[in-house]
């Protein structure tokens, strides 16, 4: 019996963990972030604007560079990749357990939600 309480609390503990986690560490509202690009870590894209509401995210660039147009330029369901510890922009479900994510991958986009960064290839 000791066992069986020992493993639920186990259960308990770990579905906790993945509650927390699929808390965005910001709240609803429209911020400021740095757009980088991945393979340049230093070079900045520029700023963009971030919308968030519940786990929807709309990212949106005011000015139009080589790469990227003006206007919406990601938007999806923001979800947390446990396996690189990143919060990312997903279109689907499985895209929380996919592979590869952000940099030049062609997996889902990488957001920091700390440091306001988005990050694109």
């Amino acid at each position: 019996m000791k066992v069986l309480g020992t493993v639920f609390a186990v259960l308990v503990m770990a579905a906790m963990q993945v509650t927390a986690m699929d808390r965005p560490p910001i709240g609803d509202g429209t911020y400021t972030f740095t757009h980088k690009d991945a393979e340049f870590e230093n070079m900045v894209i520029g700023p963009v604007t971030v919308k968030i509401k519940g786990h929807h995210i709309t990212v949106i660039s005011k000015n139009a560079s080589d790469v990227f147009g003006k206007g919406i330029i990601d938007e999806g369901t923001l979800m947390w990749h446990a396996s690189s510890k990143e919060w990312i922009i997903g279109e689907r479900r499985a895209d929380r357990f996919a592979p590869d994510v952000g940099g030049c991958s062609g997996g889902p986009a990488v957001i920091d939600l700390r440091k306001k960064i988005y990050w694109s290839c």
